[in-house]
């Protein structure tokens, strides 16, 4: 397995993605991945504990309801995963997507982002920001593989990895540098 993504091409996909999910992106603080003990050893206790059992699989489901435009089941997804982190993860999570949420309008025309947008506003829905970032992914489009890859370049940043960490350690080992993703060739591994 490649420890980075093929190119530095599919790596600026990636930033690009995340940038357009979160044009906050460089004041990011902790998210729910926190460095406490060496690099890897963190990230593996949190893809245990957190990610895939709970942030993954949100994601993905907040991607499949917005294709439906399931506004209600939406804040359900995102009071469910609310009831699921723990404390500190929990709070970090809304706080930084009420201040995404908070710093952008919806795109004039999208009622889904609107509607969520303003039950976060009203505090009938906690308004987490992996739910946040997968509905401005199907927004623009972006593959499932590569709004995961974005979402974790977030996370990365946030707990103060520097680029090769996150190449190697979030995306290269969470999501895997082997195959390839659709419609962008991102993760192609190199022989």
């Amino acid at each position: 397995m490649s420890e980075e993504p093929a190119s530095p091409r599919d790596y600026a996909l990636v930033a690009r993605s995340a940038e357009l999910c979160n044009p906050f992106l460089d004041a990011l603080d902790e998210i729910t991945l926190t460095i406490r003990e060496p690099v890897n050893v963190s990230i593996l206790r949190w893809n245990a504990a957190l990610f895939a059992p709970h942030l993954q699989p949100a994601l993905l489901e907040t991607v499949s309801l917005a294709s439906g435009g399931a506004s209600f089941e939406i804040t359900a997804l995102d009071c469910r995963l609310d009831a699921t982190l723990p404390g500190d993860a929990r709070l970090q999570s809304r706080d930084a997507g009420k201040r995404l949420i908070g710093g952008l309008l919806a795109p004039k025309g999208d009622r889904l982002i609107e509607r969520y947008r303003a039950s976060v506003l009203a505090g009938d829905s906690p308004g987490h920001l992996a739910v946040i970032h997968a509905l401005r992914a199907s927004l623009f489009h972006l593959p499932p593989r590569v709004m995961l890859a974005s979402y974790l370049l977030q996370e990365g940043v946030g707990a103060g990895l520097d680029g090769r960490e996150i190449a190697r350690f979030l995306i290269g080992s969470l999501i895997g540098t082997q195959g390839t993703l659709p419609s962008n060739g991102l993760f192609v591994a190199e022989s």
